[in-house]
């Protein structure tokens, strides 16, 4: 467990870089994995930032494929810590009819298999053939004692009777050879599947991370292989989904809002003027403090809309009560900008004192909290001075759409 963070030098990050470096070789055949827990989410698997699944028809070549994709991935150098699930099992021996052989030997296919099923697997024998003792009837079981099957060369003690009354040795009918057999064949939808899961480098974010780690699949995968994300990576991307459909949501209820405020299809574009204006300040300002965007500094741009819209109401409901009085549109907005200038800087500098503190932060949990406050206040501050200059001149053309809206 780390101390915290006032009583130590490193990050989190830089210790687990440090560990990977000094544990990397200590073990020949051992490999190092490091999981940062605060990154794993709420997602049902393993919760690597990095999780996808390749999937494919042919086990052998998914395999194959899977494993170039992994040492390319640790080769372009924005993943570490590339692993699977995929383990393989004890050996298994793997027996080939030689179709020529039995036909030279005039032995069946079937006889073969029979055999081997029932000497090898155990076969139950029919009929009324029965063990009875104390008013119980058992089965009788069919097979060869475990220690004459099981090694490769006990298959060589194996007879079987070909269609002239011979019995010909089993290994002059068949191919054997001794593979490793995988200990779990995994599917997904249907189809079967090899996970993969890893962590970004450092100086890598996970959108960087999995984008690079789908432009090379693209570029290795054959036709017929495809690489899904799951776990993290596929929350991680509904996540931002989401938010971004929140943020057009946002947008198009507070269009509706200031519409039927207003009673103008006009004057809420005015409003909404001031929203560009503040994503650019926010993105400014996580530049400028060497943040990314993630999910806390996206719900930072969420209440950002609701934030700056203010500044642009005040000036287009003050404009439009100097109208109503009879004035002409500049000498309305001449009016306005000057009286709610005040109320403006007030509520600004009020928002971004509010947020100071957040983004200067440094103890626990400050990872979340700097992003959301960062973002806030370089939207407020960019928004705020240029919303002052931009409104009340999209304002003054707006108003001519006004008599074809009438």
């Amino acid at each position: 467990m780390l101390v915290d963070r006032d009583k130590r030098k490193l990050s989190q990050a830089d210790l687990i870089e440090k560990f990977r470096k000094d544990l990397k070789g200590q073990v020949k055949g051992m490999q190092i994995n490091i999981q940062d827990l605060s990154l794993r989410g709420f997602a049902s698997s393993r919760g690597f930032p990095i999780e996808f699944v390749v999937q494919g028809p042919d086990w052998e070549k998914l395999t194959a494929f899977t494993n170039d994709l992994m040492e390319a991935m640790t080769k372009s150098g924005f993943a570490v810590d590339v692993n699977t699930d995929i383990q393989k099992g004890m050996p298994e021996v793997q027996l080939v009819p030689n179709r020529e052989k039995l036909a030279r030997h005039g032995v069946s296919l079937s006889s073969v298999t029979k055999s081997i099923n029932a000497l090898v697997g155990g076969a139950i024998l029919n009929g009324t053939t029965q063990y009875q003792k104390a008013d119980h009837r058992y089965a009788i079981e069919l097979r060869l004692l475990a220690s004459q099957r099981d090694k490769a060369v006990d298959l060589e003690r194996i007879h079987i009777r070909n269609n002239r009354g011979e019995t010909v040795r089993l290994s002059e009918l068949v191919d054997h050879q001794i593979k490793p057999s995988l200990t779990l064949i995994s599917r997904l939808n249907r189809a079967r599947a090899i996970t993969v899961h890893a962590n970004p480098a450092q100086g890598w974010s996970q959108q960087d991370a999995l984008t690079a780690t789908e432009k090379l699949a693209r570029s290795m995968l054959p036709a017929g292989y495809s690489l899904k994300m799951t776990g993290s990576s596929q929350s991680f991307k509904e996540s931002f989904q989401s938010l971004l459909f929140a943020m057009l949501l946002g947008i198009l209820v507070s269009y509706m809002v200031l519409a039927s405020q207003f009673n103008s299809f006009v004057h809420p574009v005015s409003v909404l003027m001031a929203l560009p204006f503040s994503f650019s300040g926010a993105l400014i300002g996580l530049w400028a403090m060497h943040q990314s965007i993630n999910i806390y500094s996206l719900i930072g741009f969420i209440l950002l809309m609701g934030i700056v819209k203010k500044n642009s109401i005040l000036l287009v409901d003050f404009t439009n009560q100097k109208r109503a009085e009879g004035a002409d549109v500049k000498d309305a907005l001449l009016a306005a900008c000057p009286v709610r200038l005040r109320p403006i800087i007030m509520t600004s500098v009020a928002t971004v004192a509010a947020a100071l503190p957040e983004a200067l932060s440094i103890g626990p949990g400050a990872e979340t909290t700097v992003p959301m406050a960062v973002s806030i206040i370089g939207g407020v501050v960019v928004s705020t001075v240029l919303t002052l200059f931009v409104v009340p001149c999209a304002y003054s053309l707006l108003t001519r759409l006004e008599s074809r809206e009438e």
